[in-house]
């Protein structure tokens, strides 16, 4: 549903604020609210009693919300107000009530800002001290909290007017949600500096209110943008799929279907040590020369690192195997250990024809925040998936767009080539549970039922166009076969598979 207020126009779904422009500019990519669990998870809402009242310059809405935990058992219900006024003024409110003792990491408002058109732009900020400052929007992804302790912010759009909005209720600060895979800036309630979780006892309140001021169309806004010196667009990249976690070995029908696509990798996870690396690792290779393909091997080492690579080195030499390309990764830490990256001149003296790249498994974050010295490593890595903060089909197809700012931001930082080493529809790990244990995420909570259906194709479309326009190096692609796949198990192609590049066949 569109609604306006004054000049400003906007998607209404699912109890957001989405999309909202002014003259055709994106303003906010997003306004909502949620509420995290102990590991960052985001708990599920249910609408209802909603009222819309719609005009052709205003609009009323009132609605009321519950949290739900995992048993869809209410946990925490809100009351919540959005108006939006001739003259432009448009206030979200929202009075919420914990149903039961509930521990969570944030409960309230986020306020997602584009990249396009606001990266190196400037804003002024006031903050909850009474004191201002200005700054830009970072074009680099910026590791850290860029603005902090915020009661009111006002941002130009590049070639376009000015923005104040208003915060109340919390302290709020902004971070650069490039780092994990979406394409915003959020301002978000609750600092990170203070201890999470936080403990809601049954009955505790919670209200908040962000007001949107009307467009400021004559901004006098001065500071002046950071310089940005972009390279220049690649032409083409590598493009390879991983190997499937559902089955380890390939149906001849679904070997037939991968040979037709023009690819340059397969995928595979090592972890040593490990019992049955060196059997997982013989089946791999079968496939691979099944394919066609040379290997590229997700190496994960544990506390002797010396020794696990001599007997991974030692299994490649004694046969002959055709690997193009080595990450390597710890068992105990998110990127590369320096101790590590200071072992490649030796790896490459015993695989001379193999590359070795480093950083991590996990998020550009961490590539961004635990940096390290690339030193004669060929490449550093980094994977994607983009549903860390939101599930719905719009933001996953908005959040294409990330892969663009992190190749740039990973080329700019580490002044190498940049691979990213997979790109998922969900998360496979995450690295900021609070327990170990949570760290590897469940095969069944990897699924996502749309990757075996059109919409994977579409959000597709968006990543290549994405990856088209960056500087990436090399690629991997989703997997083989499976539910996480672009075949079924039997080798059927799913609407995924159409997306990739064919070969030629004469």
């Amino acid at each position: 549903m569109i609604l306006q207020a004054g000049k400003y126009a906007f998607l209404y779904e699912q109890g957001s604020i989405r999309q909202l422009k002014h003259q055709g500019k994106e303003v906010v990519r997003m306004i909502y609210f949620a509420l995290r669990d102990h590991n960052w998870g985001t708990f599920d809402k249910v609408i209802f009693d909603e009222i819309v009242q719609k005009e052709d310059t205003s609009f009323q809405i009132h609605y009321k919300c519950n949290h739900v935990d995992e048993a869809s058992t209410p946990i925490f219900e809100w009351e919540v107000a959005i108006n939006g006024a001739y003259d432009g003024i448009i206030s979200f409110e929202i009075s919420g009530k914990a149903l039961t003792d509930v521990w969570s990491n944030r409960a309230g408002f986020c306020v997602l800002h584009p990249i396009k058109g606001i990266a190196n732009q400037p804003v002024s900020l006031l903050h909850e001290d009474g004191a201002s400052s200005t700054s830009i929007f970072p074009q680099y992804i910026s590791p850290e909290d860029p603005f902090l302790m915020i009661r009111s912010m006002t941002w130009q759009v590049a070639g376009g007017a000015a923005y104040q909005m208003d915060f109340e209720g919390d302290t709020f600060e902004t971070e650069d949600q490039r780092n994990w895979g979406d394409a915003s800036f959020k301002t978000f309630c609750t600092p990170l500096s203070k201890p999470f979780p936080v403990l809601h006892k049954k009955g505790n309140t919670v209200f908040q209110r962000i007001t949107l001021q009307p467009p400021i169309e004559n901004p006098t806004l001065e500071i002046k943008p950071e310089e940005a010196v972009l390279p220049p667009k690649a032409t083409a990249y590598q493009l390879g799929i991983g190997a499937s976690v559902e089955s380890i070995e390939l149906t001849k029908e679904a070997i037939d279907q991968l040979k037709k696509l023009k690819l340059t990798h397969y995928r595979i996870d090592l972890t040593l040590p490990s019992a049955s690396w060196i059997t997982e690792f013989s089946t791999h290779c079968e496939n691979a020369f099944d394919l066609g393909l040379p290997l590229e091997v997700a190496l994960t080492i544990g506390e002797e690192e010396e020794k696990n690579l001599e007997e991974f080195v030692f299994i490649c030499q004694q046969n002959r195997l055709n690997i193009s390309s080595v990450l390597l990764f710890s068992t105990n830490e998110v990127t590369t250990p320096q101790r590590i990256i200071d072992l490649i001149p030796t790896l490459k003296n015993q695989l001379p024809n193999v590359k070795f790249g480093v950083g991590t498994n996990y998020n550009f974050t961490e590539l961004n925040r635990n940096r390290f010295e690339a030193k004669e490593a060929d490449f550093v890595t980094f994977s994607y998936h983009p549903q860390a903060h939101a599930f719905d089909n719009l933001t996953i197809l908005e959040n294409a767009e990330t892969l663009e700012y992190q190749v740039e931001s990973a080329e700019h930082l580490y002044d190498k080539p940049v691979h990213i080493n997979f790109i998922s529809l969900r998360a496979r790990a995450n690295p900021y549970a609070s327990s170990p244990a949570d760290v590897q995420i469940p095969l069944s909570k990897q699924i996502d039922p749309r990757q075996s259906t059109g919409f994977a194709k579409d959000w597709l479309s968006g990543i290549l166009k994405s990856l088209s326009a960056s500087r990436v190096a090399s690629v991997t692609l989703l997997r083989t076969v499976g539910q996480l796949g672009i075949l079924s198990l039997e080798g059927n192609p799913y609407p995924a598979f159409e997306i990739f590049p064919k070969k030629n066949h004469r």
